[in-house]
């Protein structure tokens, strides 16, 4: 089942409402034992997302005038992305911190949030990368799902990330 919702780009009055859907879902993966997210558990401020909503590049998806959801696309690399993926110049998209609210899990949000960015906001003859922590099964299969392709794993610390792509063509 689809749902009617409105994406736009988000605003620095909405950043307590994106850090607060963040921090529930971090808690929600902790009690699945999956570690994510965790410093904004810890109170922390993520000043990477001020950054990212002053570019434009942080979307928030509503429903009757209620975020649902929110994600990051950028195509333009950021410190993260070439820690993960290498200095690339290729036209690629990185989708980070794609989160739904905990009141609209199980309704197909997240998925149709994909489908957003690779038809409305991307378009066709590029490439969609995104990581994900590599003890995120769910995360995993939702990501195999949707039609990406796992292109290696990469360490940072102690910690595993997997790595994603999707080219789109016309």
């Amino acid at each position: 089942m689809y749902m009617e919702f409105t994406i736009r780009r988000a605003t620095i009055k909405d950043k307590t409402d994106i850090i607060n859907i963040l921090q529930a879902a971090a808690r929600w993966l902790q009690n699945k034992g999956i570690k994510q997210w965790g410093f904004l558990l810890a109170g922390n401020e993520d000043p990477a997302m001020e950054v990212e909503i002053l570019a434009g590049n942080t979307y928030i998806a509503e429903i009757e005038g209620q975020i649902a959801g929110t994600f990051i696309a950028s195509c333009e690399q950021n410190e993260w992305d070439v820690l993960m993926w290498g200095e690339k110049d290729d036209a690629a998209w990185y989708i980070h911190r794609l989160a739904v609210h905990q009141n609209y899990r199980g309704k197909q949000i997240g998925r149709q949030l994909l489908e957003w960015i690779e038809t409305q906001l991307v378009g066709a003859n590029s490439v969609l990368r995104l990581d994900c922590v590599a003890d995120n099964p769910d995360l995993i299969s939702f990501y195999d799902r949707a039609g990406y392709t796992f292109v290696g794993m990469k360490k940072d610390g102690e910690d595993r990330f997997a790595l994603y792509e999707k080219e789109l063509t016309i």
